[in-house]
């Protein structure tokens, strides 16, 4: 049993400030899966896996995101812990378990924001360009401000955070409803002129589009197959990172008994409405031959039946969902990070609070390797950043970024199988104790890690997946070897301090007698 350290009594608890309102809750959770990869990411996965594979992949993956959304609020619920899901992967996983998922999770955002800071650098360059010989250089500078934005948001006070990710959230939003509404006038032929782009008619559409092309309409639909569907789900999943990170703002929501349950079991609703709807009617208008990442599928579709300003308009949607992404991921690792010095596996001044009472030293030793990734970027011709060649790293990094978010999204749902295995070998019925519930399970619960890991393990059969499945090999297990050498050097705390708001499993639920 782990022994609780609490602060002398004298003095005054410093943790986490619940400074983010209940309103902001469901707007993180909804705006944390909506950055530039569901814009930009969702043109590679449409193109590579056809029009019914990709709906069927995005069903699947919404399923699966909403089974993890159902065991985190079970955890989060009944066990409050600061660390989040770095807290539960230690309890029911092991420490060192925990140590590779957690520092994986790290890794995966200080290697994929920089390459969102570049994103907002490039968009940016499309409206402003600076008065620089080299575009290169423009890029250079709004790539500083957009790193320079994202340290002082994250070192402030967490209440900006929230309002600054609800405002991002409502506007990715209300880009996504435009779209859809469009896409509707498209299909019944409202929208787009007499002679659609893509039709050799104008009019309604019908089934002209999604069945384009030579072969039967089971060849239409699954171009490349079935088995693309888990091949590449991975590349599918990265759409939904950040899901987890409504749970990592778990220790600085005012009333998370109430507000985090509430935010998780609605990603259902917000996945059909954000993903499978949107994604349904760019199958019904665009050839998934015309998709790429050359630029957002959506302001292409919507530009080529010549809606210029909804073009537009999601062009500035896209740079606001890099700074969003890029937003929402370094306040997820710094809480990840947080949460590994809180349980001991990270060093403790890692968990010192500044007098905003946020993780200031975790963000600081998060952000300046994020600096330096940026910087050695901008040096490096080779990594291509800034032209047609930079499109294979940044489909390499939704490809590490999809493969370590899902191992996170593996723990939580295993480390909620645990639990729910303990409390009944300790002779609880969680009918009786639990005060929130995960639906359906263990059969969801199940489902979500077969599909998870499946993905994770089939990866390597995709063009290009060898690379990403070793490099997130290598930042899971690297962590784990430092770990246990610093364990057996007896260099590792094995006392932790928790919050006079936190409970362990143990005390909360001890062995019945």
């Amino acid at each position: 049993m782990t022994e609780k350290n609490l602060t002398d009594s004298g003095a005054e608890e410093r943790t986490l400030q619940r400074g983010i309102l209940p309103w902001h809750v469901s707007l993180i959770a909804i705006g944390g899966i909506i950055g530039s990869c569901y814009f930009l990411g969702l043109g590679l996965t449409f193109s590579e896996m056809g029009p019914g594979a990709v709906l069927i992949a995005y069903i699947i993956a919404g399923i699966t995101i909403y089974g993890v959304m159902q065991s985190f609020a079970e955890l989060l619920v009944n066990i409050p812990r600061r660390g989040s899901f770095v807290s539960y992967s230690r309890e029911f996983m092991g420490d060192t378990a925990a140590t590779g998922i957690a520092w994986a999770y790290w890794t995966n955002w200080v290697a994929y924001v920089p390459s969102e800071a570049l994103a907002c650098a490039v968009f940016m360059n499309y409206f402003i360009t600076l008065p620089f010989e080299n575009p290169a250089w423009s890029t250079f500078v709004w790539g500083i401000v957009a790193l320079f934005l994202l340290t002082l948001v994250n070192v402030y006070h967490v209440k900006w955070f929230g309002h600054i990710e609800s405002i991002m959230a409502i506007i990715k939003v209300l880009a996504i409803i435009v779209f859809t509404i469009c896409a509707a006038g498209i299909f019944m032929g409202v929208i787009g002129g007499n002679l659609h782009p893509f039709t050799e008619s104008g009019g309604f559409i019908g089934s002209q589009i999604i069945l384009s092309g030579d072969g039967s309409t089971f060849e239409k639909l699954f171009p490349a197959g079935t088995f693309i569907i888990i091949t590449y789900m991975i590349w599918t999943l990265v759409n939904f990172q950040g899901s987890e990170i409504v749970g990592l703002s778990a220790a600085e929501t005012q009333s998370p008994e109430v507000n985090v349950p509430l935010a998780c079991k609605r990603v259902a609703l917000r996945i059909i409405l954000i993903y499978v709807i949107p994604v349904f009617s760019l199958t019904l208008i665009v050839p998934y031959a015309e998709a790429g990442l050359d630029e957002s599928i959506f302001a292409y579709t919507l530009g080529a039946y010549g809606l210029k300003w909804a073009a537009g308009l999601f062009t500035i949607t896209t740079l606001i969902a890099a700074f969003s992404c890029a937003n929402s991921g370094l306040y997820g690792t710094v809480r990840a990070l947080y949460g590994l010095s809180v349980e001991g596996m990270a060093p403790k001044f890692l968990s010192n609070l500044n007098k905003f009472n946020t993780p200031q030293n975790a963000t600081i030793f998060t952000i300046v390797p994020m600096w330096i990734v940026f910087l050695l970027g901008f040096a490096s011709d080779e990594l291509g950043l800034w032209g047609d060649a930079g499109l294979p790293l940044y489909a390499n990094l939704l490809g590490i970024s999809g493969f370590t978010g899902t191992l996170c999204w593996v723990a939580i749902c295993w480390s909620q199988i645990v639990f729910r295995k303990k409390l009944k070998e300790r002779g609880y019925d969680p009918n009786e104790v639990l005060t929130v519930k995960a639906k359906w399970y263990p059969g969801l619960a199940y489902f979500c890690n077969v599909i998870m890991i499946g993905a994770m393990i089939l990866l390597v059969f995709e063009d290009g997946g060898m690379p990403v499945f070793v490099i997130s090999v290598i930042a899971t297990f690297v962590p784990i070897v430092i770990y246990v050498i610093q364990k057996k050097r007896g260099k590792i705390r094995k006392n932790i301090t928790y919050g006079s708001d936190e409970i362990t499993f143990d005390e909360k639920y001890p062995v019945r007698k």
